[in-house]
């Protein structure tokens, strides 16, 4: 071509989550059936939507407004909805509020509107569509603070203090609480910390809350809402898991404190313009959502399948016990499980016995290609040994090798097998 055609940074536009699905599908087509753990969507893990929210949407199809253009913010009366019952009026207002389709598109605003030399640090590890849409936009590393996964995931405050103060470049904080891969809730202390972090140096904050009604005890979770004060912030929620309904792709930001700092008012602004270039999200979720969350059997239903979750981690918290190799990181809530992988004490590996000969000859080429990270080549190892898929907690920006699953398997006689699966291909792969 006349020009390279690629843009600088290309080369960190990676997302673990589907990208090992490639593998496993060739893995599949060698004979070897797969239990899927990549990916959080409990549709696609057999999760049955009730009849009345079904009928919620249908009765939603037939009104002649879904199928218009909604406003660029989105729509009035959803917006109104989340002012009233997923966010806080004192510091709120419906113009604070922005619809976009599914939180990807809001990361992707949210970063692509900075300068390319501001930064915003996020966690470690952390979800993969934040450090790809910071390192593009700047066309490097994406930066990031530690979260002290020998302490159950907390913010390692000094770690981002110390980078915050030595990086003028950093202008704005990410927390993921809930956190995703993690699945814990951050204590309020460290959550203030970082408000104070974010005071002190005249950062703004983003604050990923998607998971904000998905934690097992609700009473730990804390809303930036609750904490910011006066400084400025964005706050980021969806539908998808709640509801659930992922492929809605129907996500919102809300914007707190923009009165305060006209710089930021008007970095702001250019979202806004540049959600207007693309006229609007799509109308129908948008229109639907106030109506599910408000349906008699709603509150009951999330519940139930919070429950549900709880369960499947304490019951994989169980299976996992006395493996040596295996270190869960007990989660507050979500439906996912890390998992670490000591590593030190099993420094040497060795590869699995494969289903057939077909799988072991692909699993060597591509083993080969690349120097791989243990936790990924355990993941390569475990599909083509036992079938399943699982995402290497290296896919998170994290340097401490372990893994992700969900918590999403509805047939509890295949969650426990799935385990076992694990463990075993696990206490095989790291040599004693």
């Amino acid at each position: 071509m006349r020009k390279n055609l690629v843009k600088k940074g290309d080369e960190h536009l990676r997302y673990e989550i589907r990208e090992i699905v490639e593998i496993a599908n060739e893995i599949v087509k060698r004979g070897v059936p797969m239990i899927w753990e990549n990916i959080g969507d409990p549709v696609a893990k057999g999760e049955r939507l009730p009849a009345w929210m079904k009928a919620v949407v249908e009765r939603a199809v037939g009104e002649d407004r879904t199928y218009a253009y909604a406003a660029t913010k989105g729509d009035p009366e959803a917006r109104r909805f989340i002012l009233e019952h997923y966010s806080d009026p004192r510091i709120c207002t419906v113009e604070d509020i922005i619809f976009f389709n599914g939180l990807g598109e809001a990361i992707n605003k949210v970063f692509s509107n900075l300068p390319a030399s501001a930064r915003v640090i996020g966690p470690n590890p952390t979800y993969p569509s934040h450090a790809t849409a910071e390192a593009m936009h700047h066309g490097g590393h994406h930066l990031t603070y530690r979260l002290r996964l020998d302490e159950g995931g907390r913010i390692d405050t000094d770690d981002l203090e110390q980078h915050v103060r030595a990086n003028e470049h950093i202008v704005g904080i990410l927390v993921i609480n809930p956190n995703n891969p993690l699945g814990v809730v951050h204590p309020r202390a460290d959550l203030e910390a970082v408000v104070e972090i974010a005071r002190r140096y005249d950062c703004f904050l983003v604050f990923d809350e998607i998971y904000q009604h998905m934690v097992f005890d609700p009473a730990k979770i804390v809303r930036l809402s609750d904490i910011v004060g006066n400084v400025p912030a964005i706050s980021m929620k969806g539908v998808s898991k709640e509801l659930p309904w992922p492929g809605s792709r129907c996500g919102w930001i809300e914007v707190y404190n923009a009165e305060h700092d006209a710089n930021f008012r008007g970095y702001v602004n250019t979202i806004v313009i540049s959600k207007m270039l693309e006229v609007c999200s799509t109308t129908l979720p948008q229109v639907v959502f106030p109506k599910i969350a408000t349906h008699p059997e709603f509150q009951a239903f999330r519940a139930a399948r919070i429950e549900k979750y709880r369960r499947r981690a304490a019951r994989a918290l169980e299976l996992f016990a006395g493996c040596d190799v295996l270190r869960p990181i007990p989660p507050d809530g979500v439906f996912y499980l890390t998992v670490t992988l000591d590593t030190e004490r099993f420094p040497s590996v060795r590869k699995l016995e494969a289903r057939n000969k077909e799988v072991r000859l692909y699993l060597d080429t591509i083993e080969g290609a690349h120097a791989l990270r243990k936790d990924k080549l355990f993941a390569y190892e475990l599909m083509g040994s036992e079938g399943v898929c699982i995402v290497p907690l290296s896919g998170f920006s994290s340097p401490v090798d372990g893994f992700r699953m969900t918590l999403l398997e509805e047939d509890s006689a295949l969650f426990d097998e799935t385990c076992r699966r694990i463990r075993r291909g696990a206490e095989a792969f790291f040599a004693a």
